[in-house]
């Protein structure tokens, strides 16, 4: 039982049971402060400002489903990059539209997995991403890359409840994207801007 003297259980069967979008509602997550919630205004990305030098975009890190090494910023083709945590229900419902998209889409992007929980193991990630046969990108993020990411877009970048998602487009043109995006408008943003 928590402190409020609900069963932690139960709230977890019920945010279990029902979809993606009532799942954030439900969970706080949403950060829709206005309460219009018939306010279903399309995904704008927003334009930030990254030094070509930033860590985040030159830190080598290791996919840790296939040991591949890669750096952010050496990819020729759109790349999206979005940061999580395994227990995280949002996270995990963004994974789901990520699937999709790939799915769905020709267009040739990479998705990059990082997990904001630097004690994560190899095989807690490939586990997860075998559970459900994700077959992007998953590594583990550095202390130096997350805090790099934290400096560019903000304390959101280390909290897996914002579930926070960065388009980086071959030019180097950067941009914020809100959480729960799903796979049709992902593959409108990129076509949008990149």
């Amino acid at each position: 039982m928590t402190s409020t003297g609900r069963s932690t259980l139960d709230r977890r069967t019920v945010l279990a049971s029902i979809g993606a979008g009532s799942l954030a509602a439900l969970a706080g997550c949403t950060g829709d402060d206005d309460g219009d919630e018939d306010d279903e205004s399309p995904v704008e990305p927003e334009a930030v400002d990254v030094d070509e030098s930033a860590t985040w975009l030159t830190t080598t890190v290791t996919d840790e489903l296939t040991g591949d090494e890669f750096t952010i910023g050496d990819f020729d083709q759109p790349v999206v990059v979005h940061r999580f945590t395994i227990g995280c229900a949002v996270c995990h419902s963004q994974h789901y539209e990520f699937d999709e998209f790939t799915t769905a889409t020709s267009a040739d992007v990479e998705i990059v997995d990082l997990t904001i929980d630097p004690h994560v193991s190899s095989d807690d990630l490939r586990s997860y991403a075998d559970e459900d046969g994700f077959e992007w990108r998953f590594g583990v993020s550095s202390e130096a890359m997350t805090r790099s990411l934290v400096s560019d877009f903000g304390r959101e970048m280390n909290s897996s409840s914002a579930s926070p998602i960065v388009v980086v487009c071959p030019n180097g043109e950067t941009y914020r994207v809100g959480k729960i995006v799903d796979a049709t408008e992902l593959e409108s943003v990129i076509e949008d801007v990149c």
